[in-house]
């Protein structure tokens, strides 16, 4: 029986009562109908009725009445609790302590567990196989002692899908954002993919995650991998992949350049998608993601993937690129074989492991006139060629680079079955000297080697470069083929550099002094005439002799400016010593070849001239032999232009350079200076004698006068007397003196 069944059956059983309740008091039958109008109702009471009978009826009719009133009520709220339950927005039940339906039977919504226990009132539930979702509220009842359990179910399916769509949104964003922040920190591609795969599988609803690379033959190979329980690594080839790897699905992402997802029934790990890499536009390989759910990779992953795909892609093509520049940075394009700096970092590493051995260099020779002569095509050829015959020569424990134009470094162990020597007579110039067909052309190379220790002679490659190329030419000028580097020889170098920097620096504190040794008129014996020397008063060693310095000076051209403060020094004395009323003599000053090839030559005469005086012809110069094999009609010129100013020109050093009688005859000079060489030996040997003689002849038939220098007895003047030369210095007459001393000779003469 339902609810509305039992109120009418309530209703019908009071009415009964009332109408035998009226039937006793009107004494005769009262239809029921007579209950509803009460005037009707009166009707029924017999004739002569009493009063209290009346009363009784009336209080009957009152009672008929309030019973109709709280009848319409009870039905009107039954109707509006009706009326909700039917159109509220969530299923609205009541219930008995029996559990049996008092409104609201025949919800969708299915009792959960939740309205077996009292104690709980809120819950979720869920329905339909977890599809639907409802929030369940549950209230006690209480009806006249009589308990009742209340509750609604409220349909949040919707509200529970956004909320789990907006969870996996930030999820994803999170993996995303901490791959960024990971490409900036990662060093290596071993690293960048392995923390990649360790980020994605501790991500929610995610378990696994791998890294697959194309391998050169174009087959995807597992490059790194990682799951939720911690098992991660790197994978090589050969290596037994994991079972829930899902090569196909990868290979197929891999070919079509499409993400793709799938499931696995009846796998442990069921739903997984692969996302194609790309590098520099080209497929690099494929990261999976793993999920133990079911169809875990819906449309929403899908559409993200590319996401995931660029961000990824960006730090593995960053990374490659940067494996690729490091590679190029440290292979020789031309050879293929390691560059210089790839063998700057072996020879370091082998330096800092306490490693012996030995860099040798290899040159081809000629190799830049080869190049000239058969082009830049044919000489790359050829090197290429050497390069490849050098490293079928290499054992394991050897190393090999490409260092320069035409050179080549190898590292030989001090453990190794050859020595340098070894290597480069019984391997290397068999094996590399020779023809060579290289395209039409045939091609003679031949090699030069030089060797240096490690770490004896350096510890690092450019030091030993460096000293096997000085080994190298060292021996070359010796027309060897092999050379090995003498420290005591680097001693020297590091001497002369050290010697040029303290040069440089006399230079700017003016510590170059002039010295001057008078020449004597070997007939009269009279000071003529005088030579300007220069010399360095050191600020510590004092005097420094000028065999230690001069080589220097003409080695790194400082002779010029040198030569240059020496003149002006010699002139400035000169009219020092004319203003002091001495009658000072003619002054030569030596001009180096590098200064006589310098432009300024000739400024530099005419300002020394107008220091001195021009009129007075205080100055004349003295050049060597070297000086004048150049280029004949540019000497002509220049000596012809300084003779103009009134300056004479000496040849100095007669006889020990490149003579030459037919630029001797030709050449606008005016003085030969025997060197002393020549005048030390005359008095002792006759072809010495002979030879003087013949040069003094010489000179006079030629107009010229003549200068023996170095002159240190009585016999050698005699000789040169006899022999009909005007002029000699050396030490016989007097040692080279400071400007004040000169003086003093001046005032004596």
């Amino acid at each position: 029986m339902n609810e509305r069944a039992s109120i009418e059956h309530l209703q019908a059983s009071s009415l009964d009562e009332l109408r035998r309740l009226a039937g006793f008091v009107c004494g005769q039958p009262v239809p029921a109908e007579a209950l509803q109008d009460e005037q009707r109702l009166f009707s029924y009471l017999p004739q002569g009725y009493s009063a209290d009978r009346y009363e009784a009826l009336a209080d009957l009719a009152a009672c008929i009445r309030a019973q109709q009133h709280l009848r319409q009520g009870l039905a009107r709220a039954h109707g509006f609790l009706a009326g909700f339950a039917e159109h509220a927005p969530a299923p609205l039940w009541i219930k008995d302590a029996d559990g049996a339906y008092v409104m609201g039977g025949g919800l969708e919504y299915q009792e959960g567990s939740a309205l077996d226990k009292p104690d709980v009132t809120k819950s979720m539930e869920t329905t339909d196989e977890g599809k639907r979702h409802w929030l369940v509220h549950k209230f006690p009842i209480s009806v006249n002692g009589e308990s009742f359990t209340g509750g609604s179910a409220i349909d949040v399916t919707t509200e529970v899908e956004k909320e789990r769509a907006l969870i996996r949104h930030d999820n994803f964003y999170v993996l995303l954002s901490r791959l960024s922040a990971l490409i900036p920190r990662s060093r290596t591609l071993e690293q960048l993919c392995l923390d990649a795969c360790r980020l994605a599988a501790h991500q929610p609803s995610l378990d696994c995650a791998a890294i697959s690379r194309k391998s050169d033959d174009g087959q995807l190979q597992l490059f790194a991998s990682a799951s939720r329980e911690g098992q991660e690594r790197h994978w090589r080839a050969g290596d037994a992949p994991p079972d829930w790897l899902a090569p196909d699905l990868a290979a197929h992402v891999l070919a079509t350049g499409r993400v793709q997802s799938g499931s696995r029934k009846g796998h442990a790990i069921a739903s997984c998608m692969a996302v194609p890499l790309f590098v520099n536009n080209q497929p690099w390989g494929v990261v999976t993601f793993y999920s133990r759910r079911e169809h875990q990779f819906d449309a929403f992953y899908r559409e993200r993937a590319g996401e995931l795909s660029n961000e990824l892609s960006y730090g593995i093509e960053r990374l490659v690129n940067a494996q690729e520049m490091h590679r190029l940075a440290r292979t020789n394009v031309l050879s293929g074989l390691p560059s210089r700096l790839q063998f700057e970092e072996e020879i370091a590493a082998l330096a800092a492991s306490d490693a012996r051995g030995t860099v040798l260099l290899l040159n081809i020779n000629r190799f830049d006139e080869i190049s000239s002569a058969y082009g830049n095509a044919a000489a790359v050829g050829l090197m290429r060629t050497i390069a490849q015959r050098l490293r079928s020569a290499m054992a394991e424990s050897m190393l090999l680079a490409h260092v320069g134009v035409g050179r080549f470094a190898i590292f030989l162990p001090a453990h190794g079955t050859q020595t340098a020597a070894e290597f480069v007579h019984e391997t290397a110039a068999p094996m590399l000297q020779g023809s060579y067909q290289v395209k039409e052309h045939k091609i003679w190379c031949t090699i030069s080697a030089g060797a240096a220790a490690l770490p004896d002679d350096g510890t690092t490659a450019d030091e030993l470069l460096v000293k096997s190329w000085d080994a190298l030419a060292a021996a070359r000028d010796l027309d060897l083929r092999f050379g090995l580097y003498d420290r005591a020889a680097d001693r020297v170098v590091a001497r002369q550099i050290s010697l040029e920097v303290e040069l440089r620096e006399a230079l700017e504190r003016h510590e170059f002094v002039n010295f001057y040794q008078p020449k004597i008129d070997l007939r009269t014996g009279k000071l003529t005439g005088a030579e300007a020397l220069v010399r360095w008063r050191h600020p510590q060693r004092g005097l420094v002799s000028p065999a230690e310095f001069v080589p220097t000076l003409e080695r790194t051209g400082l002779v010029i400016a040198v030569g240059r403060q020496v003149m002006q020094r010699a002139m400035q004395d000169w009219r020092n010593w004319h203003d002091a009323g001495l009658r000072p003599p003619q002054i030569a000053v030596n001009v180096a070849p590098a200064q006589f090839r310098c432009d300024s030559l000739f400024s530099d005469i005419e300002q020394a001239l107008n220091t001195a005086g021009a009129d007075q012809q205080p100055l004349s110069i003295e050049i060597t032999e070297s000086s004048l094999v150049s280029d004949h009609d540019r000497v002509v010129d220049i000596l012809s232009k300084v003779r103009a100013l009134d300056v004479p020109v000496a040849i100095d050093d007669f006889g020990t350079g490149y003579s030459s009688l037919s630029y001797l005859v030709s050449l606008p000079v005016d003085v030969m200076k025997i060197d002393r060489s020549f005048v030390t030996r005359m008095s002792q040997d006759a072809g010495y004698m002979g030879l003087v003689s013949t040069v003094v002849s010489l000179a006079h038939n030629l107009d010229l006068k003549v200068v023996a220098e170095g002159i240190e007895t009585e016999e050698e003047a005699k000789l040169l007397k006899l022999l009909r030369c005007e002029q000699g210095q050396g030490y016989l007459y007097g040692h080279p003196v400071p400007a004040d001393e000169f003086a003093a000779l001046l005032e004596t003469a």
